[in-house]
């Protein structure tokens, strides 16, 4: 399969997965998407650019750093190169000498300002610190990046790009691409057919759906196939120049996505709240988790959307990790 390093015109997704070793006691929140996103884009902001995220065109092609911090001011995270996979655990105190580990996926052309986003998470964990500042003079815990695997969830290939005493950093090369999804697409659909098209999406962060301007409580599949559409066709159309879906397009598979039957109900609504730096005030994060079980007539259609955005996110507060689910058989 082609990785296309050089073709502007086709999305590719990066899932890399970062290790690090807690110096001084780390104390995040049960959500730590919100931590780990505000402390590496502050520390970004301030370390690398002397304009302070600079809205000048010109300068934003030329300055990585302003690039991926450009779309800060949208609320919308449609428009945001990058997104961050929290850690699962429950746990909320990391002690010194314990590790933990969180992703960053870069969409599109992002993945050439890797050795950045590396320095960045590097000195966030080392210099400015993270989590809540329960250490004198209000200092945060401190911790120093390990290790950074990239991760090929449709294919199972790992390569390690960063380890510690290692200078150099190896660009990733095991993309995501519309080849492997067609092909898992494939795959699975087969093995859907097989057992009676019954399939579960395992909700793992807080997944936020707005309809209209309802919030959605329950995993509908109408709504969340909605959102997932438009947030794949504007990353793809933003970060790879692929054209956006068609209003007719979107409809179709809307009238499919109505076909779709909701069979079975396990998730609960997680409610928590965070600081949005861009507001200045708390932001409500909760979303419904857990697992849901579906069945269609023919998944076929669906499949590669669905596929997509388990690497993409959905709904509300995606680049922080929210709206993060992987797919499963029956269950």
């Amino acid at each position: 399969m082609s990785v296309y390093p050089d073709n502007p015109s086709v999305f590719t997704i990066h899932h890399l997965r970062f290790t690090a070793e807690v110096l001084t006691a780390i104390e995040m929140g049960e959500f730590k998407g919100s931590a780990l996103r505000g402390a590496w884009q502050s520390h970004l902001r301030t370390l690398y650019c002397a304009q302070g995220d600079s809205r000048d065109p010109l300068h934003q092609s030329l300055c990585p750093v302003c690039y991926l911090l450009s779309h800060e001011a949208d609320p919308s995270d449609n428009r945001r190169p990058y997104a961050f996979e929290p850690p699962l655990t429950a746990q909320t105190v990391f002690l010194p000498g314990e590790e933990f580990h969180f992703g960053i996926t870069l969409f599109g052309h992002a993945v050439q300002f890797l050795p950045y986003i590396v320095l960045s998470v590097q000195q966030m964990g080392e210099v400015q610190g993270l989590g809540r500042p329960i250490h004198l003079a209000k200092r945060r815990g401190t911790c120093r990046l390990v290790r950074i695997d990239e991760v090929n969830r449709l294919t199972g290939e790992t390569e390690t790009l960063y380890q510690v005493g290692h200078p150099t950093i190896q660009m990733p090369r095991h993309p995501v691409t519309e080849e492997w999804v067609t092909l898992y697409s494939a795959r699975l659909a087969e093995e859907l057919g097989a057992r009676g098209n019954l399939l579960t999406l395992e909700f793992l962060t807080p997944t936020r759906i707005i309809q209209g301007e309802r919030l959605v409580h329950q995993p509908e599949f109408v709504p969340l196939l909605a959102r997932l559409v438009d947030r794949l066709s504007t990353l793809r159309a933003q970060f790879a120049q692929v054209p956006p879906v068609t209003r007719e397009e979107k409809g179709a598979l809307l009238t499919l996505a109505r076909g779709v039957k909701l069979r079975r109900d396990e998730t609960h609504w997680w409610d928590v709240k965070g600081l949005s730096t861009r507001l200045g005030r708390p932001q409500p994060l909760g979303g419904f988790v857990g697992r849901a079980l579906y069945q269609a007539e023919d998944w076929e259609p669906l499949l590669p959307w669905l596929i997509w955005g388990a690497s993409t996110h959905v709904g509300k507060n995606a680049v922080k990790g929210g709206g993060w689910y992987r797919l499963t058989g029956a269950g």
